[in-house]
């Protein structure tokens, strides 16, 4: 009897990740290990941030890695992170205990740092070291060389106090622009999913978006895609005259937010406040298009009955509609970033692992040059040193 012989099959794809292009960046910058320098981080725990501090492993070696609550604080997020990293992560559930973690193990770096004759580098996301730091620990800012930061929220933080360290960012650089859009892209696949659950669409519904910044500008354009017809806001005329300029209906107030079926915060403030939520029609869906807890009043929600309706998504009721009837405001992740829901996907790791290589280049400057106290901005070297490797990268494939 004829048999067909046993064959293995080994895949050979024509085309695949670049997983290798933070390694490679390390060694295109020829960084060493900097014996003079500690170093710590605070970050969002995903997979991508994984691969750039292996990328970095023998060269900068973090005290400690801290998971920011609202993205990291998940039993399921500790127990992969510390199998992988042990004790030196940590993922505190709440803010309060966010603080405290941060705070220990800032004390045991910078006494370490103290007794070696170090000094501390940091890289954090939104702002909470810088804070702290200058909260309470003013009598040893000497031994923080500096705090590198990736987001805007981080950097208008840290430009509200009389810094005494420097802070380097690439928060506003180009490469964040380009993830700015694909970012705002994410956020409206995930809220059109969320209707798809409820049984409903967003197509064809009226959305309006605080904040015509990068975020909003591309949550906005994203939505219009899925048929949504979306109405911006800001109190930025320049920024209004840009987004009209692009063919959107554009405005410095709200209108009738009465036909808002949907509405998303993502000015980096306190933007959908309690007067706006007075205004939604019931039913109304909001979300925050934000790093952090900020854009949503959701104290004022928190005060009227609710209950939640799908595993993201928790209804208010206030009995202020027309003629007394029953109005519902429905909150999406409890006021957190859209995208951080569980399973909302994100941004393609080709595209983040751009801004992680500017962080890269940000550290790298901290423990080779002396800055002074205040912001500084990742210069436009740093930037074409991280987008050439990428090029160069792309075009062999």
């Amino acid at each position: 009897m004829n048999t067909l012989p046993e064959t293995t099959f080994r895949a050979q794809p024509t085309y695949a990740r670049r997983a290798d292009y933070l390694p490679a960046l390390v060694r295109r910058l020829d960084l060493a290990r900097s014996e003079q320098h500690r170093f710590l981080m605070v970050a969002h725990l995903f997979d991508d941030t994984m691969r750039m501090i292996d990328a970095l492993a023998g060269v900068m070696d973090f005290d400690a890695i801290i998971g920011v609550p609202y993205s990291s604080g998940s039993d399921a997020t500790r127990l992969k992170w510390q199998s992988r990293y042990g004790d030196r992560v940590q993922c505190p559930k709440t803010e309060t205990e966010f603080r405290q973690v941060l705070a220990s193990a800032l004390q045991k770096s910078l006494l370490a740092c103290r007794s070696s004759g170090q000094k501390l580098v940091i890289q954090e996301v939104g702002g909470y070291v810088v804070e702290l730091l200058h909260e309470r620990f003013q009598d040893q800012l000497d031994l923080v060389e500096g705090v590198v930061e990736i987001t805007k929220q981080g950097v208008w933080r840290a430009d509200q106090l009389a810094l005494k360290i420097p802070v380097l960012h690439c928060a506003d650089s180009e490469l964040k622009r380009l993830e700015a859009a694909r970012c705002g892209e994410t956020i409206a696949r995930c809220l059109d999913g969320l209707m798809r659950d409820l049984g409903n669409t967003l197509a064809g519904r009226h959305a309006t978006v605080f904040g015509a910044g990068w975020i909003g500008f591309g949550v906005a354009r994203a939505l219009r895609r899925l048929d949504v017809q979306p109405v911006l806001v800001d109190l930025n005329p320049l920024k209004v005259a840009e987004a009209r300029l692009s063919g959107f209906d554009a405005t410095l107030s709200p209108g009738d937010l009465g036909r808002a079926d949907l509405v998303v915060g993502a000015a980096g403030r306190l933007s959908v406040t309690s007067d706006v939520l007075r205004q939604l029609r019931s039913g109304c869906l909001v979300a925050s298009a934000s790093s952090r807890r900020i854009e949503i009043d959701v104290e004022f929600l928190e005060a009227a009955p609710g209950y939640d309706i799908h595993p993201s998504i928790r209804a208010y009721h206030f009995a202020d509609g027309p003629a007394g009837q029953d109005r519902q405001v429905c909150l999406v992740n409890d006021g957190y970033p859209a995208n951080f829901i569980p399973g909302s996907g994100s941004v393609a790791d080709e595209i983040v692992e751009l801004i992680l290589g500017e962080l890269i280049v940000l550290m790298a400057d901290l423990t080779t040059y002396t800055y002074e106290p205040g912001i500084h901005r990742l210069d436009s070297e740093g930037e074409a040193a991280c987008t050439q490797l990428w090029i160069e990268q792309r075009d062999g494939m």
